[in-house]
């Protein structure tokens, strides 16, 4: 009987530490994995603070798993662009390891581009903002564009959206 007990409490010590040595954010959101930083995912945060009531052990396994994979950061950040109403929208410039040039652009949902601004990238450029105006604010939905040299192109997934007068 003893030796049953002894079994079933080290099967279980071993089932929790293993299946903790894994967080929750490491399983759920494998596209965090790599961010040092950002916000903290407050379902992911609660979901490996209930391992604590499995015991110590796996909520900190859990704990340490995610923060040092990333996978408790919220991916990307949290602020959204506005377009002003007088059709404004200020950035600022990306951070970049190596000097550069790119062109920051509003563009519709058809592709045509209503604004642009080329701006260089790199050590001491940072800090420098790019106002981009519209023209005429189209009634199609607008996306940030940013492009480069070697002609690499990308766009966010959801519209700018306007900001209400």
């Amino acid at each position: 009987m003893k030796n049953r007990t002894m079994t079933l409490v080290a099967g279980g010590t071993l089932l929790a530490l293993g299946s903790t040595s894994t967080g929750c954010g490491y399983l759920l959101h494998p596209e965090r994995r790599g961010l040092q930083s950002g916000a903290i995912d407050g379902a992911t945060m609660v979901m490996d603070c209930l391992w604590l009531l499995a015991g110590i052990v796996p909520g900190v396994v859990a704990l340490v798993v995610d923060f040092s994979s990333g996978g408790i950061y919220a991916y990307g950040s949290r602020h959204a662009l506005y377009l002003s109403p007088d059709g404004r929208v200020t950035l600022q410039v990306p951070h970049a390891s190596r000097a550069g040039r790119v062109e920051l652009r509003l563009v519709t949902a058809s592709h045509e581009i209503v604004a642009r601004q080329t701006a260089l990238v790199g050590p001491g450029h940072a800090a420098d903002t790019v106002e981009l105006a519209l023209a005429a604010a189209p009634a199609e939905p607008i996306y940030f564009e940013i492009a480069t040299d070697d002609g690499k192109v990308a766009r966010t997934a959801e519209a700018i959206e306007r900001a209400r007068p």
